[in-house]
């Protein structure tokens, strides 16, 4: 392997985990509703489109939303299955997620998610930042507090 090589693996390398983080760090935000952390990791034009027809558009209006939610009292996001596929500036990221969101009244009363996640990252500056995030619920499970469409 040459010198060429070799850093060829090691920045793909590092992509593969500074992508990874990304969504981990997207998912804390969302759970400890943590707006200021949420907007340092998306671009200024985020979408976020949670299927078939919720759409978010812009940081602030996202970060907003997370800051001003008032139906849950605390969620849970396990991401799992996390696949990155970066190509230059560029990424798409694959995820699964199981979601618990556990209501103002109690914890014995939730809703449960399983849904497929896609990201497209954007690399600025250096930086990876989220600039779509595409939700696709598979399976739900308790009270949804009529927030959530899923076949």
């Amino acid at each position: 392997m040459t010198e060429t090589d070799t850093s060829a693996t090691i920045k793909r390398m590092d992509d593969f985990l500074q992508l990874q983080m990304l969504v981990a760090r997207f998912a804390r935000a969302v759970d400890t509703r943590d707006s200021a952390e949420l907007s340092t990791i998306l671009t200024p034009d985020v979408a976020m489109e949670l299927m078939p027809d919720t759409r978010i558009d812009s940081r602030e209006a996202l970060a907003g939303m997370l800051r001003d939610d008032l139906t849950w009292a605390s969620t849970m996001h396990y991401m799992s299955n996390v696949v990155p596929h970066a190509q230059g500036n560029r990424a798409i990221i694959h995820a699964n997620a199981t979601a618990v969101h556990v209501s103002r009244d109690g914890v014995n009363k939730h809703f449960d998610l399983g849904a497929r996640y896609t990201f497209t990252a954007v690399r600025e500056d250096g930086v990876w930042l989220l600039a779509r995030v595409q939700i696709e619920p598979v399976w739900v499970s308790g009270d949804d507090q009529n927030t959530h469409n899923a076949s």
